[in-house]
């Protein structure tokens, strides 16, 4: 990136308020927060203990605050004072930690969930019911869910014995004084409601809000952010287009919320995507524009090129392998690496033979995880070159030369759970992640077969080629 465009530049020299930033794939979202510091800090004469800079990871965190220091750095700059990276989480879990007497202790290991939840089974007679590990994922999953729906029981345990189970689980924790990683941010804003002392002195240190991805904020993230900031100076940065987390709680409406909830909202459109070539851009908003519930943004590519795209249908997914491992080795020849090559698929059992394949063809691969360690992997040393395997979702911003979508089909993607579900336009929002993380190639292949079924082709294909679903 040469130099800041239009919506940029608003949005690093955006002052004081509540901004909402809507920054598209490749639009260089890092890039903006990074300078808006950098301006508050040299331009406002904020002092950098008084901004809190909020990200979903710990590797995320990281890299803010290492792309900041290196921005001080070029500059000339020292700061005896700084900002405050961190996640949700190690933010909120300090101020437990500090001022309301948790420690290191207070948070529920492994081994305890599973000793807590056996004893919930056991008291109320349901061990041979279902067993620990498979009750404590259905819990995590509850508390994910009951973030935006109160009414919420999992389908696959009958509601009185996993209310039973469930009270008995929250009841130990409680006499034990434990937080699982669920309870840390509902339990933060509990306590700093209660203590109005303790919430002054935040409210007073956080001057300056900054929240990286807000699109995948859940409810009591969001609240426990509008507590917090009595100033209202939050600068939020989100795309609703690639919300793709509603498992995990998070809201794409949150983004109109925060409008609503701010009625004095600056808002600006990042809209340049740096990353793709001109018609990647044109067909990925082609897909992402069947999407009702969402912001209306015109995305443009800063690169006027076009890319290769190649859109194939196979006979079955055999054909389709055979294919990709050719595909592959061409580039090769052509002087590629593999690294500068990613293949994307919705859910992980779709990898399994592309790596039975990879390895007889002596291709080396990684496999990424959602732990960001790699299993299966044909090169366990990361400096060496290999192929990227890895899911729709954990391609989430990243970027890659050449991308290769694989078992673009109906009932694959969208998943057959979202079309019963009538939830089409989150596994919409998915594809679109995964279209636009190709820089110059992109490969989209259909099969006709796959695990002894016939499949159509995905309506998003035909939504991308501007055709009807069929």
């Amino acid at each position: 990136m040469k130099e800041k465009n239009v919506s940029q530049e608003r949005a690093i020299s955006f002052g004081t308020g509540p901004c909402l930033v809507v920054s598209g794939p490749g639009s260089g979202k890092t890039y903006v927060i990074t300078n808006r510091i950098y301006n508050l800090i040299t331009r406002f004469d904020i002092d950098p203990r008084n901004i809190l800079i909020i990200t979903f990871t710990h590797a995320a965190a990281c890299e803010m605050r290492e792309r900041f220091e290196l921005l001080i750095s070029s500059k000339g700059g020292r700061l005896v004072n700084k900002p405050i990276f961190g996640t949700f989480h190690s933010i909120f879990y300090d101020i437990l930690r500090c001022d309301f007497g948790y420690s290191e202790t207070s948070l529920l290991t492994d081994d305890e969930a599973l000793r807590y939840v056996t004893r919930a089974l056991e008291d109320n007679n349901l061990s041979n019911y279902i067993n620990a590990a498979k009750a404590l994922k259905i819990i995590s999953d509850f508390k994910l869910v009951m973030e935006r729906d109160e009414d919420y029981i999992p389908e696959i345990i009958d509601r009185r014995k996993f209310l039973v189970m469930y009270d008995k689980y929250e009841r130990l924790l409680y006499e034990n004084r434990k937080l699982d990683f669920y309870d840390m941010i509902a339990k933060c804003y509990e306590l700093l409601k209660q203590d109005r002392k303790v919430l002054t002195k935040y409210q007073d240190r956080f001057k300056y809000i900054l929240i990286d991805e807000f699109q995948d904020i859940n409810r009591s993230q969001y609240d426990l952010v509008k507590l917090i900031s009595k100033t209202k100076n939050i600068f939020a940065v989100g795309d609703d287009d690639q919300s793709i987390y509603s498992f995990r709680g998070s809201m794409p409406r949150v983004m109109k919320d925060f409008m609503n909830d701010y009625n004095k909202t600056t808002l600006i459109n990042l809209n340049i995507n740096y990353r793709s070539r001109d018609n990647i851009v044109k067909l990925s908003k082609a897909v992402i524009n069947h999407n009702k519930k969402r912001f209306k943004k015109d995305l443009i590519a800063f690169d006027k090129n076009d890319g290769y795209i190649e859109v194939k249908k196979f006979i079955d997914s055999r054909d389709e392998d055979l294919y990709l491992i050719d595909s592959i080795n061409k580039y090769k020849k052509m002087g590629y690496k593999l690294s500068d090559m990613a293949i994307l698929y919705r859910t992980n059992q779709l990898s399994y033979t592309i790596i039975n394949d990879l390895e007889k063809n002596n291709i080396r691969y990684r496999v990424k995880t959602s732990n960001d360690k790699h299993f299966a992997s044909k090169e366990n040393d990361k400096n060496i070159d290999s192929i990227n395997l890895m899911t729709f979702h954990l391609s989430k911003g990243l970027e890659f030369k050449i991308v290769y979508i694989v078992d673009a089909n109906d009932n694959i993607v969208p998943h057959k759970k979202s079309i019963k579900n009538d939830d089409v336009e989150t596994e919409r929002r998915l594809f679109y992640v995964a279209m636009t993380r190709a820089k110059t190639n992109l490969h989209i292949f259909v099969t006709n077969r796959r695990f002894g079924r016939v499949y159509r082709t995905s309506r998003f294909i035909h939504e991308m080629l501007g055709g009807k679903n069929g």
